[in-house]
């Protein structure tokens, strides 16, 4: 069984954004269009003037683009970065999506979690 957030319908076509671990061997997580994913990865800055975690792989179109599905390489650190988002600035979908990728990070920090992009 696979329980996945869709927030993907009506962009088929367009490239798609899904986070993803495995819990009790069923794939749980959340796909989107890809531009729901820029607009978070827009809210974060860097770090003492330097890329830092998901970013910096965003910023450099690095690991997941480059191989798919991808290991998130430390799951804190991209919970952190996420929570620094203000999210009131988002739209109403965008921000249900952060809350839904900061809990799959929050409740997996110590399990794969995946990224894939097609």
């Amino acid at each position: 069984m696979i329980i996945i957030d869709d927030y993907y319908k009506g962009f088929e076509g367009y490239p798609e954004i899904d986070f993803y671990t495995y819990i009790n061997e069923e794939k749980t997580g959340i796909e989107m269009w890809e531009g729901y994913f820029d607009k978070i990865m827009n809210e974060l800055s860097p770090v003492d003037g330097k890329w830092v975690s998901l970013a910096y792989f965003y910023h450099l179109d690095e690991g997941w683009y480059d191989e798919s599905p991808w290991v998130i390489p430390d799951n804190k650190k991209a919970l952190e970065q996420f929570e620094t988002i203000e999210i009131k600035v988002l739209d109403n979908v965008t921000q249900e999506i952060i809350l839904k990728l900061i809990k799959l990070l929050k409740d997996n920090l110590d399990s794969e979690i995946f990224i894939e992009y097609s």
